[in-house]
């Protein structure tokens, strides 16, 4: 029997920034690798990030037609986009470095479970779920690594269903992948329930759909998954 079988209410999470958070900048990540390689930071602070994040928007400078997922549809999978993804940020950060000896450890380093922390407050939502008899999933923009990430960080076995983009071949905010979470778990929208750090992939579809979604943010409907606890709590009938 699968643990998402008998459930009356579900509860789908975000990953990046929601469940999981990276315990440095990816900048500085990528930086770390590349000395092994021979870069020297010579650089203003901050620059390293700056670039990163300039990297990413040249592959993502708007959503591919109807969602579809970026992962999936490039050539070489995920290996293929991060690939891509190097080589921009290195001439970003004026290196001469070919990325191709670089790649595959840099690539693998997001897989080390000590790169990412577990949301504090996760040991208290997944007691209260459990007592409350919610099912727990997810719906991520993630790469086809997923599974194997939250099995190396140690939750993989609290999730079911988990929807990742990559896989499913949409990505949010595409209606699709939240509908086919909807149909997986057999319940209406009224007895769903999402928390995700950004509002437009997030919040904004999930509500427009009917489901109770929570924005996961400094300045949000909650910051930790401990006050998405007590929002939660708050939901139930006197």
């Amino acid at each position: 029997m699968k643990i998402s079988e008998g459930k009356d209410r579900f509860l789908f999470l975000d990953v990046g920034d929601t469940l999981l958070t990276m315990k440095k900048p990816a900048g500085e990540i990528y930086f770390d690798v590349l000395e092994n390689f021979g870069l020297t930071n010579s650089r203003p602070p901050g620059s390293l990030e700056k670039a990163f994040h300039k990297a990413y928007s040249q592959l993502t400078k708007g959503p591919l037609l109807g969602y579809r997922d970026k992962f999936h549809v490039h050539e070489g999978g995920s290996e293929g986009w991060w690939r891509d993804l190097l080589g921009i940020f290195l001439k970003e950060i004026g290196s001469d470095l070919d990325p191709d000896p670089i790649f595959l450890s840099i690539f693998r380093k997001f897989d080390d479970p000590e790169v990412w922390s577990v949301d504090p407050g996760f040991p208290e939502l997944l007691e209260f779920v459990k007592e409350e008899d919610y099912g727990l999933g997810i719906i991520s923009n993630w790469d086809h690594r997923l599974r194997d990430l939250l099995k190396s960080v140690g939750v993989l076995r609290h999730f079911d269903p988990i929807f990742v983009s990559a896989e499913f071949g949409f990505e949010k905010p595409s209606p699709l992948i939240f509908q086919a979470a909807s149909e997986s778990v057999g319940l209406p929208p009224k007895k769903l329930f999402y928390c995700g750090d950004k509002i437009e992939l997030d919040i904004v579809p999930t509500r427009e759909l009917g489901w109770t979604s929570f924005h996961k943010h400094e300045k949000g409907d909650v910051r930790n998954l401990s006050e998405l606890v007590d929002k939660l709590k708050s939901l139930k009938p006197a």
